[in-house]
C-alpha cells in the first residue's frame, strides 16, 4: 500500500489496522504505525490504535508517551482516548487509577460516553469486583448517565457466573424499567445463570419470552438449554428444543448434537442416539472424536458391540480416526463379555495403527483375564505394561492382586502388595479386602491378625468390606480356639 502512487487514504490504513488489532497482532499493528509516521502520515486516529495496541501489551508507560505525543501535535483527547487508557489501567490490575482516571473525566472532561461506562463494568467484573460494578451502575443510573445494553450485559452475565440469580434478574429489570431493550446477549447469560441454578422451568419461560419481545434466539441460547435438559436427563425435552431450533432456521453445532447424543445414551435410548448421529451427518455437521466416543462407549457397555465396531467403521469413513478413548471403550466391551481373544486383537491393532496403550487400557485387560481367572496371562500383560514404561497404578495392583487371591495364589498376591508399597502406592479397601480374603479362606489366621495390627498402626480406616472381614477373622479365630487373639482384637 505505502509503495502506491498515489497513497490510500488514512481511511483505508485505518481498516488495515484495525483488522491486524482484532488479529491480536499488537507489535506488527505498532510498526505499521511507525512506519507510516515515517512517511509523514500521522493522525488522532492512528495514535489512538497506537494507544491501544500498548495497553494491550501491557505497556502502560509507553501508552502515556503516546498521549504525551497526541498533546504535543494538538489533537483533542477525546472519550476514546480516555476510555483507552482507562481500559489499559484495567489490564495491569490498576482498579484504583482507572477509577481516579474517570472521576478526572467527569470533573474535567472529555464527558464519558456509553462505551466509558462499558470499559469501567467489564474492567471491575473482570478484576471479581461485580459489587462495586453494580453500585457504580446504580450511582450512574441516578446521574442519568448514557448506559446501553452492553453495559448492562457485561455486569448481568458476571453475576450469572457468580451464581447470584436474583440480583442479575433484578438488574435485568432495572435496565427494562429505564427504558434499555435487552438482546440475546443479555438472555443468553439469564437462561445459562438460570440453568446453572437448577432453574430450567425458569429458564425455558425465559425463551418463550424472548421469543414473543422479538428477540430472536441464536444458537448459544438452545446450546445452553439442550445441554442442561440432557443432564437432567429429560432427553425427550431436549430432542423437541433441538427440532424447534432447527425450525426457526438455526442448526444445531457438533456441541449441540453431541450433549443430546450423551443425553440420550444415559438414558439407555442407544437407538434413538444412532438416529441423531445419521441426522446429524444428513446435515453436514460433521461429528468429532467425542461424538463417537459417547456412542462407541454407550454401546459397549450395553454388549451391543456390533453396532459399536459399525459406529468406529463410520468414524473411519468420515475421516476421523479412533483415539486411545475409542479403544479403551472397545476393548473394556469386549472384556465384559468375557471375549478377551478379541479384546487382545482390539490392543494389537490400534498398536499397529500407531495409537499407544496407557495404564487405562492394561488395567481393563488384566481384570479381564483375572475375572476369567486366567492370572497367567494378566502377569504377561503386567509384565508387557512394564516395558513400554508405563506405570501401574493401585487400580493394576489390587486387580492383580484379588485375581492371585481368587486362584490361591497368596505368596504372589504378597509379593505384589510388597511391590505395591514399595512404589509408595497406598494398599487401598478394594486391595485389602481382597487379600483377607484369600487368608481366611487357607486358615491363614495369624497373617491375618498381623495384617489388621499393621492397619491400626497405620491409622488405615477400615470400610465396611474390611469391618464384614474383620468380623469372619474373629470367627475363625473362635473357631480355632484362639479365643485370646480374638479378644485383642474384638474392638473392630
Amino acid at each position: 500500500m505505502i509503495k502506491t502512487n498515489p497513497l490510500p487514504s488514512p481511511r483505508d490504513f485505518s481498516l488495515l489496522l484495525g483488522a491486524i488489532v482484532r488479529m491480536k497482532h499488537y507489535s506488527t499493528a505498532i510498526r505499521l504505525i511507525e512506519q507510516l509516521r515515517s512517511l509523514g502520515i500521522e493522525d488522532n486516529h492512528f495514535l489512538t490504535i497506537s494507544l491501544n495496541c500498548f495497553c494491550r501489551l501491557r505497556r502502560f508507560d509507553l501508552g502515556l508517551s503516546i498521549l504525551g505525543r497526541i498533546l504535543k501535535l494538538g489533537f483533542p483527547i477525546n472519550a476514546v482516548t480516555s476510555g483507552t487508557l482507562i481500559d489499559g489501567l484495567f489490564i495491569q490490575g490498576k482498579t484504583d487509577q482507572a477509577l481516579r482516571f474517570l472521576d478526572d473525566m467527569v470533573r474535567n472532561g472529555p464527558e464519558p460516553n456509553e462505551n466509558t461506562y462499558a470499559i469501567i463494568a467489564k474492567g471491575l467484573c473482570r478484576a471479581g469486583n461485580t459489587r462495586l460494578a453494580i453500585e457504580l451502575l446504580r450511582d450512574w443510573e441516578e446521574r442519568s448517565c448514557r448506559l446501553n445494553a452492553f453495559t448492562y450485559n457485561i455486569v448481568i452475565d458476571s453475576l450469572c457466573k457468580e451464581g447470584l440469580i436474583t440480583e442479575a434478574l433484578r438488574l435485568h429489570e432495572g435496565m427494562r424499567r429505564k427504558g434499555v431493550k435487552r438482546d440475546v446477549v443479555t438472555c443468553n447469560s439469564l437462561i445459562h445463570g438460570l440453568c446453572n441454578e437448577g432453574l430450567m422451568g425458569d429458564a425455558l419461560a425465559l425463551l418463550e419470552e424472548m421469543i414473543g419481545g422479538g428477540v430472536q434466539p441464536d444458537i448459544f441460547t438452545y446450546s445452553s438449554l439442550v445441554h442442561y435438559l440432557c443432564n437432567l436427563g429429560q432427553w425427550k425435552e431436549a430432542t423437541i428444543l433441538l427440532e424447534k431450533m432447527m425450525k426457526a432456521g438455526i442448526e444445531p453445532d457438533v456441541v449441540t448434537y453431541t450433549s443430546v447424543i450423551q443425553g440420550v445414551c444415559n438414558s439407555g435410548q442407544l437407538k434413538e442416539a444412532r438416529r441423531l448421529l445419521n441426522h446429524m451427518v444428513e446435515s453436514r455437521v460433521m461429528p468429532n472424536v467425542q461424538t463417537f466416543t459417547i456412542l462407541v462407549d454407550a454401546h459397549c457397555k450395553e454388549g451391543m458391540l456390533v453396532e459399536a465396531e459399525a459406529i468406529v467403521e463410520q468414524m473411519i469413513q468420515l475421516g476421523e480416526m479412533p483415539d486411545i478413548f475409542i479403544y479403551n471403550a472397545l476393548i473394556n466391551g469386549y472384556c465384559l463379555q468375557n471375549r478377551m481373544n478379541d479384546a487382545m486383537e482390539f490392543l494389537n491393532l490400534m498398536i499397529e495403527r500407531g495409537c499407544s496403550p496407557d495404564v487405562v487400557c492394561y488395567n481393563t485387560l488384566i481384570n479381564g483375564y483375572c475375572k476369567a481367572k486366567r492370572v497367567v496371562k494378566s502377569t504377561m500383560l503386567f509384565r508387557e505394561m512394564l516395558r513400554r514404561g508405563l506405570i501401574p497404578d493401585v487400580i493394576t495392583y489390587g486387580t492383580l492382586v484379588n485375581g492371585f487371591c481368587q486362584v490361591g495364589n497368596l505368596q504372589a498376591a504378597e509379593e505384589l502388595i510388597n511391590e505395591m508399597q514399595s512404589r509408595n502406592l497406598s494398599l487401598n479397601h478394594y486391595t485389602l479386602s481382597s487379600f483377607l480374603d484369600g487368608l481366611c479362606k487357607t486358615q491363614q489366621i495369624d497373617k491375618a491378625m498381623m495384617l489388621f495390627q499393621k492397619m491400626e498402626g497405620s491409622k488405615f480406616v477400615p470400610n465396611i468390606g474390611c469391618n464384614l472381614m474383620c468380623g469372619r477373622i474373629i470367627l475363625l479365630c473362635m473357631d480355632c480356639a484362639k479365643e485370646d487373639a480374638w479378644r485383642k482384637h474384638i474392638s473392630w
